[in-house]
């Protein structure tokens, strides 16, 4: 009886790393047909589908035995039973894992957006993190969501220096909540704060009061918005 072979995701996403090589996650992604997103969860111990899996073997010109198994599937031609495989993870009911439709994407970019644009290039992003469309539905939000580390204690106790702030690109941006905290472009890089607009002028104004407000005039700067913060996240340290 032919011994049952193990596949472990996780040597299976190293091997997948090393076929991706140099490309971006976006370049590989494109090759093979699938969300760079995908790419980055399969390189994390997710199995792709069988169809994907040969892809990435043809991309990597490799034998989808070592792909899977670290080695080439057997080649006695005399036993025409097919291999069994046993996904080797510590979760077995996979049927319930995150459907990756009901995610979106949202990039975080490193340190400050280029003033002017809040477009995003690849060499900006340092990670992804996915969001459920639960969430974005109940924020009343976009899909367009970028994502960046928040400097400084001026939004205290809101906010904390640290936090990785999300930010919906997709608002009106002339209908302007004074409750709510957005994100905007000052001094060549991007702020969190409340705002209130009285004509030309457009105050910054900190939750924390032992921060001053600050002002940016619109006739030097007419599209300083750049969203609305809609949520946000932190690592607890508790000291322990």
């Amino acid at each position: 009886m032919r011994k049952k072979e193990t596949i472990d995701p996780i040597a299976v996403g190293k091997r997948i790393k090393d076929i991706r090589g140099g490309r971006t996650l976006h370049e590989f992604a494109k090759l093979i047909g699938v969300s760079h997103m995908s790419v980055k969860r399969y390189e994390e111990g997710t199995l792709p589908d069988i169809n994907t899996m040969m892809a990435i073997a043809k991309v990597g010109k490799e034998d989808l035995g070592r792909l899977l198994l670290g080695k080439p599937l057997p080649a006695d031609v005399r036993d025409q039973r097919p291999l069994k495989f046993i996904i080797d993870s510590p979760d077995k009911a996979r049927s319930g894992w995150p459907n990756e439709a009901d995610y979106i994407t949202v990039p975080l970019t490193a340190g400050t957006i280029a003033a002017g644009s809040p477009r995003i290039t690849e060499d900006d992003v340092i990670d992804y993190f996915l969001i459920h469309l639960r969430a974005i539905k109940k924020s009343g939000a976009s899909r367009n969501l970028i994502s960046c580390r928040l400097e400084g204690d001026s939004m205290l106790p809101h906010l904390c220096s640290g936090d990785i702030v999300v930010i919906d690109r997709g608002i009106d941006k002339e209908k302007l909540d004074e409750n709510k905290i957005y994100a905007i472009f000052e001094d060549g890089g991007i702020t969190a704060k409340k705002i209130q607009k009285e004509g030309y002028h457009l105050y910054l104004i900190p939750t924390n009061h032992s921060e001053r407000v600050r002002h940016i005039d619109l006739r030097e700067n007419d599209s300083p918005i750049v969203g609305l913060v809609i949520g946000a996240w932190r690592n607890f340290d508790l000291g322990a």
